[in-house]
């Protein structure tokens, strides 16, 4: 049956309905967020609504999907070189001929030729565990905090972690961060930045903002973005080591879990009544500093929450950059 009207009626009717379709559906996330507590703290749903129709966890998937495809190995060399080219890849430190690669995500979680990170030998301190640059440093000084992404704008430890890591806080000791964001063209492993025991892996399943900018003037990306937290413990008490999504951004793995999988269809995101999948490893995953613990197929950020002493020294600063091992701070003997 053919519908009245022209296609110009119906194009007018459809722009006029569709403002009041977004309005509706941006107050039922608003009533969401707000009815399941605001887990992660979020302090502003509607903009945060706006981001989500702009970066969407779907598209992601289809990116993953296209990063993922097998290439003929004819094409692999001449693609993964105009990808060095535009994200500025070191070629001369991969492990292993181009076209070895079968896609482009194998190519981007490459491996590197052996000896071109040592790793610092710093038994009081922590090692960098990625290539990137430090966008923050600082401390938890108090319950409840809000922390900085980048100058100006702040996320929720309690809703970045999931609890919050002053309440369990020795006395004389501090809670210390480090953010460090994993540019396109930097190596995308992440190595264990002390030695340690991994405890527990939690996926929050969340949003896949872009981590390169947006920080700088949307509060919370970090504690609303797809991330797994490792928790354990290192030689001054608890560490957590986070690797945070980002837009296009959501495929993290695990060397010594292969079975986890991040940014999956059916998870609903943590900020609006998700649950949190947790995963505890009996006796706990020992590493020591240096040593691989998995990585992004697409990568984006990672973070390090941990606790030390009073009198820790950091040895970098915000805007540097760090490769995997050289030192980020320590206790001073």
């Amino acid at each position: 049956m053919e519908l009245p009207g022209s296609p110009a009626v119906w194009f007018c009717l459809f722009a006029m309905l569709l403002p009041l379709v977004v309005a509706v559906l941006e107050e039922l996330f608003v009533w969401k967020v707000v009815a399941c507590g605001n887990p992660s703290g979020v302090s502003s749903p509607r903009r945060l609504f706006c981001l989500r129709i702009l970066f969407g966890r779907t598209r992601a998937r289809c990116f993953g999907a296209v990063a993922e495809t097998w290439l003929p190995k004819a094409m692999r060399s001449p693609i993964y070189r105009l990808f060095s080219w535009v994200c500025g890849c070191h070629l001369d430190e991969i492990d292993g001929p181009l076209d070895s690669f079968p896609s482009l995500a194998d190519f981007f979680c490459r491996s590197l030729r052996e000896g071109l990170r040592p790793v610092a030998a710093l038994p009081t301190g922590l090692v960098s565990p990625v290539d990137g640059r430090v966008l923050t440093i600082g401390a938890v000084d108090k319950p409840n905090a809000r922390v900085e992404q980048v100058k100006g704008t702040t996320y929720s430890v309690r809703g970045f972690l999931g609890f919050d890591p002053t309440e369990v806080k020795a006395p004389g000791s501090t809670i210390l961060y480090a953010v460090v964001y994993l540019r396109p063209g930097d190596y995308h492993r992440v190595h264990s930045p002390c030695e340690c025991s991994i405890d527990e892996a939690r996926h929050f399943s969340g949003e896949l903002l872009p981590v390169g900018g947006l920080p700088k003037w949307m509060h919370d990306v970090f504690s609303v973005n797809e991330r797994l937290v490792l928790s354990g413990t290192w030689r001054y008490g608890p560490m957590h080591l986070a690797a945070v999504g980002a837009a296009n951004v959501g495929n993290i793995y695990l060397s010594f879990d292969p079975a986890l999988r991040t940014n999956t269809a059916r998870s609903p995101t943590v900020h609006v009544g998700g649950d949190v999948s947790s995963k505890t490893y009996s006796g706990g995953v020992h590493l020591a500093a240096g040593d691989t613990v998995g990585g992004f197929r697409l990568g984006s950020t990672v973070v390090i929450v941990f606790e030390a002493p009073s009198g820790f020294e950091w040895r970098v600063a915000e805007g540097s950059t760090v490769r995997v091992g050289e030192p980020l701070g320590q206790v001073p003997a």
